[in-house]
């Protein structure tokens, strides 16, 4: 992930030939238009198809007998000339045409939500306009035929803009000062523009030098990062770029320090930063709590018979105990007991210090590929995750959450070792519940570093939503089945 990459320097001059291609401007427009082209086509057969399921399938009309006569779809045909431009606003508003690098769940929770405000928006003009006799049943069949076919034409827009971006003419982009915000700029320039060159130089240059760098190629735009120059060199540098037509922009120093965390506040009438705390609000948690316990129950009912098999192979395999407890670090260093299926001998923390020279990673956490602890069976549930289902009783309990870092040992030294590497900021780990799952846990699970692993928790922290929360979940069965990264 961005929040862990450093930046790479370019070891060329800078210097760019004339850019050929696709304009950017054209892009977008095309982009923009391909959304509502295939928006309006899948909503206007929403529509028709709904017409269909309610006066012409058999099954339903059986079901949900007519109150009247049947009707042909001429008399609906004209509800499209309002339902289509009303929903596309809806789609609009909802930033499905402009934040074209939404996360997929982000993006589906968008279009249901659209989706459902325009069903309501026809159900209350046919409620208004009842001398219509529109059907109701219909309209509302609209809700689940839409959302299918508004997920299918946005992923064919977003396909198209795919194919553009290859032909786009991107300008070359330079970056200032370096660091971890720039890792981060370089990234989302590069995911918006795959065909850019995003240039480095470490400090902001002499002004002749500069303009001469200025001069050298046809920049798009100039980002000033972590600078300690003066004002006066800084808004010569701005006067310069803005005599050529290049943007210019800057990221001040307290994004680096607290990356994700910075909020702009006007309240005091004028434009201020605000630091933001890396914990989520209490609607936010209750909303999170309670998508915890009813994923975690349907989970637990619908693995029951998967639960039966597995006690009996642990069982068979190895003497000792099924369920392996452990003492554990939850929200704010609350201390509680996970659960999780015996994979290992019993007396395996005892021996720990027999196997830690066969860490295959760096850094705070120990996993090993050939850890002589873990049983025959073990090995198969730890390569598909099975060990850690029981783990939903602990988020049932509200010791734990479906998605979160992934909750430190009291005995193994993680959280020292976190608080040596990363100082004061290793506790805000701590300011969530912890998770089943989660954010690194999906991006390579045991071959992501330390590091690694350290920052994709923070930016789920500081980023969290329950759309990330969604995307996460998707993601997870995918890398429990292929077991990459599992030991």
């Amino acid at each position: 992930m961005a929040l862990q990459n450093r930046a790479h320097r370019a070891e060329t001059p800078i210097v760019e030939s004339p850019v050929m291609g696709l304009p950017p401007w054209l892009r977008h427009g095309l982009r923009t238009a391909g959304h509502l082209f295939f928006d309006a086509l899948a909503i206007a057969a929403a529509y028709r198809v709904a017409f269909w399921a309610r006066f012409e399938w058999a099954w339903l009309v059986a079901r949900i007998p007519l109150s009247g006569e049947a009707v042909g779809w001429d008399k609906y045909q004209g509800l499209l000339y309002a339902a289509v431009p009303i929903w596309l606003l809806l789609l609009r508003s909802n930033r499905l045409y402009t934040a074209s690098f939404m996360g997929s769940a982000d993006r589906f929770i968008q279009i249901a939500k659209s989706a459902a405000l325009g069903t309501l928006t026809t159900l209350a003009a046919a409620f208004l306009y009842e001398r219509l006799a529109y059907s109701r049943v219909m309209l509302a069949i609209v809700f689940p035929i839409g959302l299918v076919f508004l997920s299918l034409s946005q992923t064919l827009a977003l396909w198209l803009d795919d194919w553009l971006a290859g032909l786009e003419a991107a300008r070359p982009v330079l970056l200032i000062g370096g660091g971890a915000v720039a890792a981060v700029l370089k990234e989302r320039i590069l995911a918006r523009h795959p065909g850019a060159a995003v240039r480095e130089a470490p400090a902001l240059a002499e002004h002749a030098e500069f303009e001469r760098l200025l001069d050298g190629a046809n920049w798009y735009e100039v980002i000033v990062l972590r600078t300690r120059e003066t004002h006066e060199r800084i808004l010569a540098a701005a006067e310069a770029c803005d005599a050529r037509g290049i943007r210019f922009a800057m990221v001040p120093d307290l994004l680096e320090i607290r990356m994700g965390e910075v909020q702009m506040d006007h309240h005091l009438g004028l434009p201020a930063y605000r630091i933001k705390h890396a914990s989520l609000t209490r609607s936010n948690f209750l909303a999170k709590r309670i998508f915890d316990v009813i994923f975690s129950a349907l989970v637990l009912a619908v693995t029951a018979p998967l639960w039966l098999v597995i006690c009996v192979l642990i069982k068979l395999d190895s003497p000792g105990p099924i369920l392996f407890k452990q003492g554990r670090y939850g929200y704010k260093r609350k201390v509680f007991q996970a659960f999780k299926f015996r994979t290992m001998v019993v007396d395996a923390e005892k021996k720990i210090d027999s196997v830690k020279d066969l860490n295959d990673t760096k850094g705070a956490f120990f996993k090993s590929k050939n850890d002589p602890r873990v049983t025959r069976v073990g090995k198969w549930l730890r390569r598909f995750s099975l060990d850690e289902f029981p783990q939903f009783l602990n988020a049932l309990l509200g010791d734990m959450s479906v998605v979160g870092p992934r909750p430190l040992a009291l005995t193994t030294g993680e959280v020292e070792a976190l608080e040596r590497d990363f100082g004061a900021t290793a506790k805000k780990r701590m300011n969530i519940l912890p998770g089943i799952t989660g954010l690194w846990q999906v991006s390579g699970r045991s071959d992501v570093s330390s590091e690694q692993r350290f920052a994709l928790d923070l930016f789920y922290i500081e980023h969290w939503s329950l759309g990330l929360d969604l995307e996460i979940i998707v993601k997870t069965p995918a890398v429990m089945v292929f077991g990459k990264g599992a030991y």
